[in-house]
C-alpha cells in the first residue's frame, strides 16, 4: 500500500509540475489533484497543510516557473481537497444512514416476525395456537376436511398434583406424540385440534383413535409413569366455504356430547345440534314465557275402573308458543335443568287448584293431581307454599294429591312429605315400579295412592307381568292405598286391570289431556263400556 500511495504520489507531482509548466495555465488542474489526495486517504489536515507548504516553498525551485503559478495552482488544490473531503464526509455520513436504516429495518423486519410467530403460536408447546388454526381452516378450500378437537381427560387435576413445570412438561410431551402428517395446534390448555384431508367421517374417527391410543402409553415423569386419556369431538365436512368459527364451535359441540354420553368420541351431528340449538332457545325464552302466561295446564282424567265415573283430573304442563303447543317432554326437563321449574310448578299448581276450586263450586268434587319436581320437592318452603296456594284459591287440602316419584320421595325430599301429608294434602307415588326402592318402602311412606307405570300396561296381558301386577295391587290394598294405572290404552288392558281390582285409570283409551273448558262439557258424563 505504501509503494502504490508514493506511486501515486509521484503522478500527482508530475501533474503538478506539469500544470505550472502548461499553456495557457489552469490553476482549475489544482482541484482535481487535491480530490485524488482525498481518494489517496491523505485526509489528515495537518498532513495536507504541511503538504502544500513543503510544495509551495520547494516546487517553484523545483519546476523553475513562475512562483504565483505555483501559488493559484495550490490554493485550487486546498479547495479541492476540503471540497472533496465535505463530499467525502457527507457521502459517509449518507451512507451510515442508509446502513442504520438498513439494519433497523432489518431490526424491526426480525421484532415483527417474532411477534407474529408469538400471536400465532402456544408459549408452552410452541405449536400452533387458535389464531393459527383459524387461518389454517379458511385456507382449506378443496376437499373434505376431518377437524378432530381432542381434550385431556381431567387436566386440572393432573396440573394440581404435577405442578406448573411438569404440567408443561407435559403438554409438550403429548405434543411431540400428537405430532404427524397433519396440522396440529394447541388451543386451550388441556385440548389440541388436528386437521386432516379425509374422504369420509371414518377418516377422522380413525385419526381420533390413533391419537388415543399415542397418549395412553405411559408418559415419565419425575421418575414416575403417568397414564393420562383424552376425549374427541369430531367434525368431517367440505372445506369450501366453511367457517372457522364454525368447525371450533361444531368440534367442542360434539366434545361435549362425548362427554355427557360417556363416550371416548363422539361425532358432529346437524340435527342434534338444531335440537340443543333449539333447547337453548327454549330455555332462554322460559322467564318471559311465563311472565307473560303461555304455559297452561291442560287435565287429563282419573276413570273409576269399577263405575267409568270421572273422579279426578291430572294437571299436566302445556307451553303455548306462537309457533306451536310444547308438551312436558319438550321443556320440563330443560325447566329442571336451569331451575326454572320451582316457579313453572308453583304457577301450574296454582292455575290447577284454581281450576279445581271452580269446579268444586260447579258442582263437580274432583280430586286434583298435580306432579311434583325432585327440585320443588326439596325445597324448604313447600310446604308453605302449598298451603298458600290452597288458601288463596279456596280449593280444600283434601282435594290436593300431589304426585312424586319414588328415587325423590327417598333422596330428596322425605323431610317434607310429612309436612304435607299434615295439611291434609294426599301424595301419590308416580311411575311406580321404575324406582330403586322395594315394596316394602310403601309401608312406611306417607302416600295414599300408587300410580302404576305405563310400562307394566303395556305388557299386561303376559302372564308373568299380570301376575306382578295382581300381587302388586294386592299389596298396595293391604297396606291401605288405592291404585291407579296410567297409560291405558286399549279395552283390553282397561278390562284386565278393572278385574285385578285397579282402582282407577288414565290413558288415551278414556281421553287425551285436554284444556279446562273442553274437560268440563264431559264432567258427570260416565266412561261409555
Amino acid at each position: 500500500m505504501r509503494a502504490r500511495a508514493h506511486a501515486a504520489l509521484r503522478e500527482l507531482l508530475e501533474e503538478l509540475v506539469a500544470a505550472v509548466r502548461a499553456e495557457p495555465f489552469d490553476p482549475a488542474v489544482g482541484q482535481r489533484i487535491g480530490a485524488e489526495l482525498v481518494d489517496l486517504r491523505m485526509s489528515s489536515p495537518p498532513v495536507i497543510g504541511m503538504t502544500v507548504r513543503l510544495l509551495a516553498e520547494r516546487l517553484p525551485s523545483f519546476v523553475d516557473g513562475d512562483p504565483a503559478r505555483v501559488h493559484a495552482l495550490l490554493e485550487t488544490l486546498v479547495t479541492g481537497f476540503v471540497t472533496a473531503q465535505r463530499d467525502a464526509a457527507v457521502g459517509a455520513a449518507e451512507q451510515m444512514n442508509r446502513s442504520e436504516k438498513i439494519h433497523w429495518r432489518r431490526v424491526q423486519t426480525d421484532l415483527q416476525q417474532r411477534l407474529q410467530d408469538a400471536l400465532l403460536h402456544d408459549p408452552i408447546t410452541g405449536l400452533p395456537n387458535a389464531q393459527h388454526l383459524r387461518r389454517h381452516l379458511a385456507g382449506c378450500t378443496t376437499g373434505r376436511i376431518g377437524f378432530c378437537l381432542l381434550s385431556i381427560d381431567r387436566y386440572a387435576e393432573l396440573a394440581d398434583t404435577l405442578g406448573h413445570d411438569n404440567a408443561a412438561k407435559l403438554l409438550t410431551a403429548v405434543a411431540h406424540r400428537l405430532t404427524g402428517d397433519h396440522f396440529l395446534a394447541h388451543l386451550d390448555v388441556d385440548q389440541f385440534a388436528l386437521v386432516v384431508d379425509v374422504t369420509d367421517t371414518d377418516d377422522v374417527i380413525k385419526l381420533a383413535d390413533r391419537c388415543r391410543r399415542a397418549l395412553q402409553a405411559p408418559f415419565p415423569l419425575d421418575g414416575h409413569a403417568l397414564r393420562i386419556d383424552a376425549t374427541a369431538g369430531l367434525v368431517e365436512a367440505r372445506a369450501a366455504g366453511a367457517d372457522p368459527d364454525h368447525w371450533l364451535r361444531d368440534a367442542r359441540l360434539a366434545l361435549g356430547w362425548a362427554r355427557h354420553d360417556r363416550r371416548d368420541h363422539a361425532v358432529f351431528e346437524t340435527g342434534r345440534a338444531e335440537a340443543e340449538r333449539r333447547r337453548h332457545r327454549l330455555a332462554a325464552a322460559m322467564p318471559s314465557a311465563l311472565a307473560n302466561a303461555e304455559f297452561l295446564a291442560h287435565y287429563q282424567p282419573l276413570y273409576r275402573l269399577t263405575d267409568g265415573v270421572i273422579i279426578g283430573v291430572e294437571a299436566l304442563a302445556r307451553w303455548q308458543r306462537p309457533e306451536a303447543l310444547l308438551r312436558p317432554a319438550d321443556f320440563i326437563t330443560l325447566a329442571e335443568h336451569t331451575g326454572m321449574i320451582r316457579p313453572l310448578g308453583r304457577y301450574l299448581l296454582e292455575q290447577a287448584c284454581r281450576q279445581g276450586a271452580r269446579w268444586r263450586r260447579a258442582g263437580h268434587d274432583l280430586l286434583i293431581s298435580v306432579n311434583l319436581s325432585p327440585l320443588q320437592l326439596g325445597e324448604p318452603t313447600l310446604a308453605a307454599d302449598v298451603a298458600d296456594i290452597l288458601h288463596r284459591s279456596g280449593l280444600p287440602a283434601g282435594n290436593l294429591q300431589l304426585e312424586i316419584t319414588e328415587s325423590a320421595a327417598l333422596t330428596d325430599g322425605y323431610a317434607a312429605l310429612p309436612q304435607l301429608t299434615d295439611l291434609g294434602v294426599r301424595l301419590a307415588l308416580d311411575d311406580f315400579g321404575t324406582g330403586y326402592s322395594s315394596l316394602a318402602t310403601l309401608s312406611w311412606l306417607p302416600v295414599t295412592n300408587a300410580k302404576l307405570a305405563a310400562e307394566f300396561i303395556t305388557d299386561a296381558g303376559a302372564p308373568a307381568v299380570t301376575e306382578v301386577l295382581r300381587h302388586t295391587i294386592g299389596l298396595c290394598h293391604a297396606l291401605g292405598m288405592t291404585v291407579t294405572a296410567e297409560g291405558i290404552e286399549t279395552q283390553d288392558q282397561e278390562r284386565l286391570l278393572r278385574d285385578l281390582g285397579c282402582d282407577q285409570g288414565q290413558g288415551y283409551h278414556f281421553a287425551h289431556p285436554m284444556p279446562a273448558p273442553a274437560l268440563t262439557e264431559r264432567l258427570g258424563i260416565a266412561h261409555d263400556w
